[in-house]
């Protein structure tokens, strides 16, 4: 029985293989057989043509191999068909097919053959997908190919017999390609995790668009570098290039902090969020556009009134989420519900106009507000997020993983210079004993001695160190009495080893031309002794004084520099540490882009000015 079991596991076609391959690789077999029934140029589908059809045969042949080969179905040579190398073999027939109708469009104008359909986007993205290609490379060369032919696309209809709206509809495709290009290819290139799963969604979401909408007769949707626009179609084929770096770096966060998978969800939201932006001022300017050259219609005023409006709806979402993402949660999902029906008031407008190439009133209308919405509600780090309570102060200086509070007033806090707590702490009130001025040294009655009567030693009189009967311990020793003259004064030094937080001896005030006496002495005091300060007995005097609180220092901070707390690849663990025990380096922090909002709420609330200006620069 065991034998059997053997048997069966080892045939398993999935035995052994991830599950996110298994996915990638069905997808892939699903868009290159919807690709065929789709057309790939004008009245031609890729059904018809046959080396569409032979390419896709070895496509499915190179993909399913492997699959086949740990079932046991193939045999002898034919088992080199499941090899690496022999995938990239048979992808690459259908690789060249597709760039053959690309340079045909370019070098054939008017010609219905030259035309891109949506059949041609869709199996290229399915060959591309299944080559698993890794590394940015393969997707930055796909983005500036579909760069180069959005930029060629106005210059053709420049120099062509195009009427002035034409040249300027095609003119803002253009700027709509290369600014979703630019927001999601070069953000991920240089490191940011948010606009890859942005590109994802976009590029499926097209996909998924040209299957459902772009094959009918009659409203078939095409690309072209001579007609109005040219790039919309191909997003998905950039977008499967860069699934595999995209997903292999997001698998490598699968144990970052709540806070890091929280704060790239809400950028994830802020990203659709400026896409969508982006796609309704292009509705907007076509609409103006054909409202000055065509007339005056229902569907472009529509369009138009729309367009403006999720705009703002737009700006004002993000602005929320960047300022607080706690606070802005609820402004997000209500305004990506709000661009849901301004949307499908523009679908709903070209009812019975047609739906050919109007990829980006479905992108307004669902892809992007889904993406904001999922991407606020669906994460646990996000659910986390809204679910904190806020944050107190921590217990013995150590703060709970996430939680770095604001230390109540003289907790944790250095005190302001001369600051202390109150009576109700048997401390003095606030500035009663603050460290003096120089020279300045004030009694019981708030009487203040001349400038330098009281002074450091190098401006009091000078008194010889022979004549000094007593050591500094029975000077220290000595306690001020309640018939003590009213010249008396308290004065003390900053000595080794002291500060200016410690009671200060009295002395009294000897008249002009007397050297200072010791109690029951009758040699002058040494002027060493008689300034060390003692400590106050808090239980004997409580009634006339209390006891100092010795300030608060910051922590050690040279270990942490401007560069690291600037630095957007410091792990948050430290700059949530760099923010505790540097205070000074609070608005390098407070402008490091990777910085986590729960620490930007915190630093929001010290109401520091340098604090504050770093924080409004990040808007």
């Amino acid at each position: 029985m065991s034998d059997a079991v053997a048997v069966d596991q080892r045939r398993s076609p999935f035995a052994g293989v991830p599950t996110r391959e298994i996915v990638r690789d069905a997808v892939a077999v699903g868009a290159l057989l919807v690709a065929l029934p789709l057309p790939w140029a004008m009245l031609l589908r890729g059904s018809d043509l046959l080396w569409v059809v032979l390419a896709t045969v070895a496509a499915l042949v190179v993909i399913v191999a492997p699959y086949a080969e740990r079932a046991g179905v193939l045999s002898g040579g034919w088992k080199r068909l499941a090899e690496p190398a022999a995938r990239w073999w048979g992808l690459a027939p259908y690789g060249l097919v597709a760039l053959l109708y690309l340079v045909l469009d370019v070098f054939s104008p008017g010609d219905q053959e030259g035309f891109v359909g949506g059949g041609l986007a869709v199996g290229l993205a399915g060959a591309v997908l299944a080559a698993a290609m890794t590394g940015t490379r393969p997707m930055v060369v796909s983005a500036v190919v579909l760069a180069a032919g959005a930029v060629l696309n106005p210059l053709l209809n420049l120099v062509g017999d195009t009427s002035a709206n034409g040249v300027l509809g095609a003119l803002l495709g253009a700027v709509l390609v290369l600014g979703l290009l630019w927001a999601t290819v070069r953000r991920f290139v240089r490191g940011d995790d948010a606009a890859g799963i942005v590109l994802l969604v976009v590029g499926g979401a097209v996909m998924l668009e040209i299957v459902m909408l772009g094959g009918g007769v009659g409203t078939a949707w095409f690309d072209s570098v001579h007609g109005s626009r040219f790039g919309l179609l191909l997003l998905p084929v950039v977008s499967a290039a860069a699934a595999v770096p995209v997903l292999t770096r997001i698998d490598a966060l699968a144990d970052e902090p709540v806070e890091a998978a929280s704060a790239r969800w809400v950028r994830v939201a802020v990203q659709s969020f400026e896409l969508m932006t982006l796609v309704a001022g292009f509705v907007a300017a076509v609409a103006l556009v054909r409202l000055v050259g065509v007339g005056v219609s229902a569907e472009v005023i529509v369009r138009l009134i729309v367009g403006v409006l999720v705009v703002v709806v737009a700006v004002l979402a993000r602005r929320a989420l960047l300022r607080n993402p706690k606070d802005g949660h609820a402004t997000a999902v209500g305004a990506a519900c709000v661009v849901v029906v301004l949307g499908v008031i523009i679908v709903v407008a070209r009812a019975g106009v047609g739906t050919a190439s109007r990829v980006e009133e479905l992108l307004l209308a669902l892809a992007l507000p889904a993406l904001v919405l999922v991407a606020l509600i669906v994460p646990p780090s996000v659910r986390a997020l809204l679910g904190s309570e806020p944050a107190t102060a921590p217990v013995h200086g150590q703060a709970e993983h996430g939680q770095y509070a604001q230390p109540e007033y003289g907790q944790y806090a250095q005190p302001e210079y001369g600051q202390y707590a109150g009576p109700d702490h048997d401390q003095p009130a606030y500035g009663q004993y603050a460290q003096p001025e120089y020279g300045q040294y004030a009694g019981p009655d708030h009487d203040q001695p001349e400038y330098g009567q009281y002074a450091q030693p190098e401006h009091a009189q000078q008194w010889s160190g022979e004549e000094s009967g007593h050591s500094a311990s029975s000077a220290a020793s000595r306690e001020p009495s309640s018939g003590s003259e009213p010249g008396a004064r308290w004065r003390g030094t900053w000595a080794d080893g002291t500060d200016a937080t410690q009671h200060m001896s009295p002395v009294r005030s000897a008249p002009s031309g007397e050297q200072p006496q010791a109690a029951g002495s009758s040699s002058p005091v040494d002027a060493t002794a008689v300034q060390q300060p003692v400590r106050a007995q808090a239980e004997a005097t409580r009634a006339e004084s209390t006891q100092m609180m010795s300030p608060v220092a910051d922590a050690p901070a040279g270990s942490w520099t401007a560069e690291q707390a600037m630095d957007p690849h410091t792990p948050l663990e430290q700059l949530a540490q760099i923010v505790q025990e540097a205070p000074h380096l609070r608005p390098h922090v407070a402008a490091n882009p990777a910085t986590y909002p729960a620490l930007l709420d915190w630093l929001g609330a010290l109401g520091d000015p340098a604090v504050d200006a770093a924080l409004r620069s990040r808007r």
